[in-house]
């Protein structure tokens, strides 16, 4: 009988699902409502996360120009998700910043590649750290009322994608730029143009996106960054081009070859000249390169560079047009951001030695009359660098200016005009006394439109910048401290005092010294702020 009962129950198939149901029901609901808690939080998560990454950026890219770390703090501070930042969200309640963030940062790994911690910010990095305390809903029947999310992000400060820039580099050609550098193993003005050519091959010549570059009248469709080269002293406007054409290349100094010096009306005059057979008597100034003229003076808030036409007799007796810019903006000087070579066909690079055995720019004929002064020359750049940005909206401008800090140049020199009209004797530009003051008033103000100016001084001596004894904006000012002082902020300062023969004591805070390094760390302080991993040393 039991067996029987037991058989029967088994077969028996009636009954109710109902709880069977019921618990099935409960599961279900208890993984949709984990789903929807854990859906929840991985956004809030995300979002989060997104957030941090904004204020990074953020706090990176203010790393530049900020004067204070607490601007960075609160530049970061004010793209996070707490409350009242541009990135809070209602969906997102209860974001705080953690203790002891935003935090900044100098990392080593960053400095090894140029990204210096130096200035009025000593830091490359930045970091944040956000929390958001998640309410739950499913999991608040089972006492489970709230989860935690905490996310972290860190931003070198440079590093990241090009910004469209246009760039003014002037390069010093006086006379004392031929002479060699035992340091670098070449003419001081080989030299510096090598230091340019290493800046071509880090900036963008046009859009990443682009497989190569298409380029019209020196300038690539979608173009990023624009190149001019600027000189001093001024050239005459019709041999200008010689310094961006392959014609026949100055030879070296040699005995036969070399840069001759001589008195005439007890004046010494230094200029290119080729030797006669005897090697006594000079002949005719080389052919390939450009006539140096008296200073002009641009005016300081034009909204373009317009040459000026000189009515004053130069060495030896010719009249033209004198001009401190020897290339237009450019940005043909590479046919595609992926290749580094230099594009030859560019005059730009020709200018700049990129192209063995062509002419490259060099001191100009008759350069020695003329002496340094290169608060023309900061204005001229200035002024064409603020029609670029209006040709060019959303860029920004930068004006590098190598030298050595020194400016020289008198009124006259013997029966030469110099200066000439309009300049004075009361020290303000234009004007032969307070010349390295002048300098520094002009980079200032160029600073203060809104162009980042970069200088590199190159052997600048401890002593020097005579016309400033005592008179000019800037009384007794030297040239090292005439270099530092043209610089927007000391962080773009930089110094190569290495340089053969010149005693330079130079030190700039900056690590770098060789021009080429100097020159790579420019062209990576024009990019912008990137993130990078939490654990970056």
């Amino acid at each position: 009988m039991p067996g029987k009962r037991a058989r029967n129950l088994l077969r028996d198939e009636c009954g109710q699902a109902l709880p069977l149901a019921a618990i099935v029901l409960v599961a279900l609901l208890g993984m949709a409502g984990a789903a929807i808690d854990v859906g929840h939080v991985f956004y809030c998560d995300r979002a989060l996360q997104s957030a941090a990454d904004a204020a990074e950026l953020a706090g990176g890219g203010a790393m530049r120009t900020a004067t204070t770390s607490s601007a960075v703090i609160a530049a970061a501070t004010s793209y996070s998700a707490v409350p009242g930042s541009v990135n809070a969200q209602a969906s997102l309640p209860n974001v705080t910043m953690s203790s002891g963030f935003p935090a900044l940062k100098c990392l080593s790994t960053l400095q090894s590649q140029g990204i210096a911690c130096q200035g009025a910010i000593p830091y490359n990095a930045i970091q944040i750290q956000e929390q958001a305390v998640v309410p739950m809903y499913f999991a608040a029947l089972f006492g489970l009322r709230t989860m935690t999310a905490t996310v972290s992000a860190t931003a070198a400060s440079r590093g990241g994608a090009p910004s469209p820039y246009n760039v003014a580099v002037i390069i010093d050609t006086t006379l004392s730029m031929a002479f060699p550098d035992d340091d670098c193993g070449n003419t001081q003005i080989a030299c510096a143009l090598n230091g340019v050519q290493v800046l071509l091959q880090s900036l963008s010549p046009c859009a990443a996106s682009l497989a190569s570059c298409t380029i019209s009248s020196g300038v690539a469709a979608s173009s990023v960054d624009r190149v001019a080269l600027f000189t001093f002293p001024n050239v005459s406007s019709s041999t200008a081009s010689l310094d961006t054409t392959c014609t026949t290349p100055v030879p070296a100094p040699t005995s036969q070859n070399r840069y001759w010096s001589m008195v005439q009306d007890g004046l010494t005059i230094n200029f290119v000249m080729p030797m006669s057979t005897t090697g006594s008597t000079p002949v005719t100034p080389w052919s390939a390169v450009p006539q140096a003229m008296a200073y002009s003076f641009p005016a300081a808030g034009a909204s373009s560079y317009v040459p000026a036409q000189s009515d004053y007799a130069t060495y030896p007796m010719t009249t033209g047009t004198a001009t401190y810019q020897i290339t237009d903006f450019l940005s043909d000087y590479r046919t595609s951001n992926s290749t580094k070579s230099l594009n030859p066909n560019s005059t730009l690079v020709q200018a700049a030695g990129g192209v063995i055995g062509c002419g490259t720019m060099a001191p100009p004929n008759y350069d020695g009359v003329y002496g340094t002064y290169y608060a023309g020359v900061i204005y001229a750049a200035q002024s064409a660098l603020v029609a670029q940005k209006a040709a060019n909206p959303g860029s920004a401008n930068v004006l590098i200016l190598l030298s050595d800090g020194d400016a020289t140049a008198p009124n006259t020199n013997g029966s030469n005009t110099v200066m000439g009209s309009p300049a004075t004797g009361n020290g303000q530009y234009p004007s032969w006394v307070g010349e390295c003051g002048q300098a520094v008033v002009a980079a200032k103000y160029a600073t203060s439109q809104g162009t980042l100016v970069y200088s590199v001084a190159y052997g600048s001596e401890p002593t020097g910048c005579a016309s400033d004894q005592n008179a000019g904006s800037y009384p007794n000012i030297t040239p090292c401290a005439t270099m530092t002082a043209m610089a927007s902020a000391p962080q773009y300062f930089y110094s190569d005092y290495h340089q053969s023969g010149s005693a330079s004591t130079c030190v700039a805070g900056q690590p770098v010294t060789s021009l080429s390094d100097i020159f790579t760390a420019i062209s990576a302080d024009l990019t912008t702020a990137r993130l990078i991993p939490n654990n970056t040393q």
